[in-house]
C-alpha cells in the first residue's frame, strides 16, 4: 500500500509558509533542535520525507521495511508497538512464514543503526529499543525531538491560546506548529495500514490548526493579509463552508462587499451542484448581515483593538444533554429535591457550585440526581455532562479517558486531547471558563482523580455521587439521602403492585415497606415480586419475609438484589472496620454506645469511636440520641442481615481477614 499523499495536496496545505523568515526556513531543511547534538540524542522528521539523526548526523536507513518499522516505532514511541502490528503494517493481510524472523531481524539492524540499548535506562536518560511483552517500544526521554508529537503538542497550546483569547500567542504558536510541515506526512516512505491511519488524522488535524491560525488572525485584524492565502485554500476546497466564511469576513472588513457576496454565492453553487446541499444556517446568516451591513460585522472603531468575535468562529459546538432518564417510578424527596435545587441555583451562590450526594447502595442516588438535575436545567444552558466514573464490575474510569469522553461531548476533537492528565484539565478547565455547565460525576470513589475534573466557570456546577463522602472536595455541600418515609414506600409499592392491591391492604403494606428498611431497591423488588404474583395477598408475602433467615431471598427477585448490592458495600471496608461493624450487627439487646462497642471489640473508646464515626459516614451504622452524652449505635436491619449472613450458612465474604491483627 503506496503513500496516499501526492505533493500535489502537500502544496495545497502550505500557503502559510510565503514570507517565512531564515531561521525558520532553517528549521524546514533541518530536522535538528540544536546546532550540536550530544552523541546519544535521537530526532526524527516525520512530517515530510522520513529523516533520522543520531547526535545531530543524518542515519536515516535507506531500506523501504526497514523505514517503515522505523516510522511506526516512531509515530507510536514511549508505547509499546505490539509485533501483530508491524507484521500487519509490513504485510497486510499476506504475512510469510517468516515474518516474526524478519520482524526481529529489522529490530536488530535499527538498534544497531542508532547503537541503542535493548534495556530501558534508569530513569529513561537515554535512548532504548526495548523489548516488551508482546512487542517493543522505542524509549524517548524528549517526545519533541519527533516532530510529529512537537506539532501535537503546540496544537493543543494553540488551542489553549485561542480559546483563552490570547490572539497573538495563539497565532504564533499555531503558525510554528504548521511550519514543522516539509511536505506530505512521511512521503517518502511506502504505508502499510497503521502508518496510513496516523498519516490521515494528522493530516486533518494540519487542516484544522490552519483554520484556527487563520482565525487567530482574523480576530487581530489582519483581514487584508489573509485574503490571498483564505481565496487559494477555497479554490482548492471550494464546499468547505468554514474557509468559505473565514474569507467573506476578511473581504467585508477590508471593504469589499461585493466580494465577499460573490463568495457567498460561490460556494452555495458549488454545494447545490456538487452535493445537492443548501448552504449552513450560520453561512446563510452572515450572508444576511453582510446584505444588511449590520454593525456586527464591522471592526472596533480603535485599530489597535483587537476584532471582535465574527458569528462564525466554530459551526456548532453541540450542547450536551446527558442526563439519565427519568425513572418513572420516582416518589418523595420533595425536601431534598428542594434543597438541592437551592443548592445549585440560589442568588447567595458564588463559584462553581459543588453538592455531593451520598448514601447506603440502595437508596437511590442516581435516580435522585436524575430527577432533581432534570428540574435546573434552563439554570446551565450551555449542557449537561454524565460520566461513570466506574464500571459495571468496580474498575474506575481512568481520568483522562474521563476527560477526554466531557471534552469531546463539548465538541474537542479526540486527537486534541492530551495524553497527560494534568495537561488534559487545563484543557477542560480552558472550555468551561465561558460556559454555564452542569457537570455530574456518578459512583465516584474517591478524591484522587475529582481534582482534576472540576469546571472552572463561575456559572458551572458539580454533583458528584458516591456511597461514603468524597473528602477535599473544595466547596463541597454533603446531601445524604435518607430511607423513605413510610408514606412514600407505600406510595412506591403501588406504584407497581397497583394502587387498589395496596389499598385493600394498606397495613401489610407498610408492614413490608418496614421489613424492607424503606429502601427504595428492596421496595422494587418487593414490588416485582408481588407483580409477578397477582394472586398473592401481601400479607402472605409479610409473613414469608417476617423470618429474618429468609428474608434476604425474598428480596432477590428480577434483576433485583439487595443482598449483592449490601454486601459490595461491606467488602470495601478494612479489616479493622469490618471487624468493629460485625460485632455491632451481633449484638443482642439493642443498639451500643461507644463504651460498649469498645469493650466488645478490645479497642479503646477512642479507637473504636473513630471506627464507628467512618461506619457512620458509609451509612452502614445509625447514631442515635446524637446530641446525648452517650449516644447509642444500630446497624440498619437489611445491613445487619448481610453482616450476620457468614453465621447463617452463606459464604460470600469468605478469606476476607474479617478479625484485625
Amino acid at each position: 500500500m503506496q503513500n496516499r499523499q501526492t505533493g500535489a495536496e502537500a502544496a495545497s496545505l502550505l500557503p502559510l509558509q510565503r514570507g517565512v523568515g531564515p531561521a525558520e526556513t532553517n528549521r524546514r531543511e533541518r530536522i535538528s533542535l540544536a546546532g550540536t547534538e550530544p552523541a546519544g540524542t535521537i530526532t526524527l522528521g516525520l512530517l515530510g520525507p522520513l529523516v533520522l539523526e543520531r547526535g545531530g548526523a543524518v542515519v536515516t536507513p535507506s531500506a523501504p521495511k526497514l523505514r517503515q518499522v522505523l516510522s511506526l516505532l516512531a509515530v507510536q514511541a514511549n508505547a509499546v508497538t505490539r509485533v501483530d502490528q508491524l507484521v500487519e503494517e509490513l504485510w497486510d493481510e499476506s504475512p510469510p512464514q517468516s515474518a516474526l524472523t524478519t520482524v526481529q531481524t529489522y529490530i536488530y539492524q535499527l538498534r544497531k543503526l542508532l547503537k541503542l540499548d535493548d534495556v530501558p535506562a534508569e530513569g529513561g536518560a537515554t535512548p532504548t529499543l526495548a523489548r516488551h511483552p508482546g512487542g517493543y517500544i522505542l524509549q524517548l526521554p524528549d517526545l519533541d525531538r519527533v516532530d510529529a508529537n512537537r506539532f501535537e503538542q503546540l496544537t493543543r497550546r494553540g488551542r489553549q491560546e485561542l480559546l483563552g483569547q490570547h490572539y497573538e500567542a495563539a497565532s504564533e504558536t499555531l503558525r510554528e506548529a504548521l511550519v514543522l510541515w516539509r511536505g506530505g506526512f512521511l512521503e517518502d516512505v511506502s504505508t502499510g495500514p497503521l502508518l496510513y491511519s496516523h498519516a490521515t488524522r494528522l493530516d486533518e488535524l494540519r487542516r484544522t490548526v490552519l483554520a484556527l491560525r487563520i482565525e487567530a488572525d482574523l480576530q487581530l485584524g489582519r483581514h487584508q493579509e489573509i485574503i490571498g492565502e483564505l481565496t487559494s485554500l477555497v479554490a482548492n476546497e471550494p464546499t468547505r463552508e468554514d474557509l468559505s466564511a473565514k474569507l467573506m469576513i476578511a473581504l467585508y472588513r477590508s471593504g469589499r462587499r461585493a466580494d465577499a457576496l460573490g463568495a457567498y454565492q460561490r460556494i452555495r453553487s458549488a454545494l447545490v451542484d456538487e452535493l445537492g446541499l443548501d448552504p449552513a444556517s450560520e453561512l446563510q446568516r452572515l450572508h444576511q448581515l453582510m446584505l444588511e451591513a449590520d454593525p456586527e460585522l464591522d471592526l472596533p472603531g480603535d485599530p489597535g483593538t483587537p476584532a471582535a468575535p465574527h458569528p462564525i468562529v466554530h459551526t456548532g459546538y453541540p450542547v450536551p444533554a446527558q442526563l439519565p432518564a427519568e425513572i418513572p417510578d420516582f416518589v418523595g424527596r420533595q425536601h431534598e429535591t428542594d434543597r438541592f435545587t437551592r443548592l445549585l441555583t440560589g442568588p447567595d451562590v458564588q463559584g462553581v457550585r459543588v453538592i455531593n450526594v451520598v448514601g447506603r447502595p440502595g437508596i437511590g442516588k442516581s435516580a435522585f440526581v436524575a430527577k432533581a438535575a432534570r428540574g435546573v436545567r434552563e439554570h446551565f444552558p450551555d449542557g449537561q455532562l454524565h460520566v461513570e466514573l466506574s464500571g459495571e464490575d468496580g474498575t474506575p474510569m481512568a481520568t483522562r479517558q474521563v476527560l477526554a469522553a466531557m471534552l469531546k461531548a463539548l465538541g474537542a476533537d479526540e486527537v486534541d486531547v492530551p495524553n497527560s492528565v494534568a495537561e488534559a484539565a487545563l484543557m477542560f478547565r480552558s472550555w468551561t471558563a465561558d460556559r454555564r455547565l452542569l457537570v455530574v460525576l456518578d459512583n465516584a470513589s474517591s478524591s484522587d482523580s475529582l481534582r482534576h475534573l472540576f469546571p472552572s466557570g463561575s456559572g458551572c456546577a458539580l454533583v458528584v455521587v458516591s456511597r461514603t463522602p468524597i473528602g477535599a472536595l473544595p466547596g463541597a455541600v454533603r446531601l445524604r439521602l435518607p430511607v423513605l418515609s413510610v408514606a412514600d414506600a407505600t406510595r412506591l409499592l403501588a406504584q407497581t403492585v397497583g394502587e387498589r392491591r395496596v389499598s385493600q391492604e394498606l397495613d401489610a403494606a407498610e408492614q413490608l415497606a418496614e421489613l424492607a428498611d424503606r429502601l427504595p431497591l428492596a421496595l422494587r423488588a418487593i414490588g416485582a415480586k408481588l407483580a409477578g404474583r397477582p394472586s398473592w395477598h401481601l400479607s402472605r408475602l409479610v409473613a414469608r419475609m417476617t423470618d429474618e433467615r429468609n428474608r434476604m431471598n425474598e428480596l432477590s427477585y428480577g434483576g433485583f438484589d439487595v443482598f449483592d448490592r449490601l454486601a459490595e458495600a461491606y467488602q470495601t471496608l478494612s479489616a479493622r472496620q469490618r471487624w468493629v461493624f460485625r460485632r455491632l450487627a451481633a449484638a443482642d439487646g439493642g443498639p451500643l454506645t461507644t463504651d460498649e462497642v469498645a469493650e466488645r471489640v478490645s479497642m479503646s473508646a477512642a479507637a473504636a469511636q473513630a471506627v464507628l464515626d467512618e461506619l457512620i459516614d458509609a451509612d452502614l451504622v445509625e447514631e442515635l440520641d446524637a446530641n446525648s452524652a452517650a449516644p447509642r449505635h444500630a446497624v440498619p436491619t437489611l445491613v445487619r442481615l448481610v453482616a450476620l449472613s457468614g453465621v447463617l450458612g452463606t459464604s460470600w465474604w469468605r478469606n476476607t481477614g474479617d478479625q484485625p491483627g
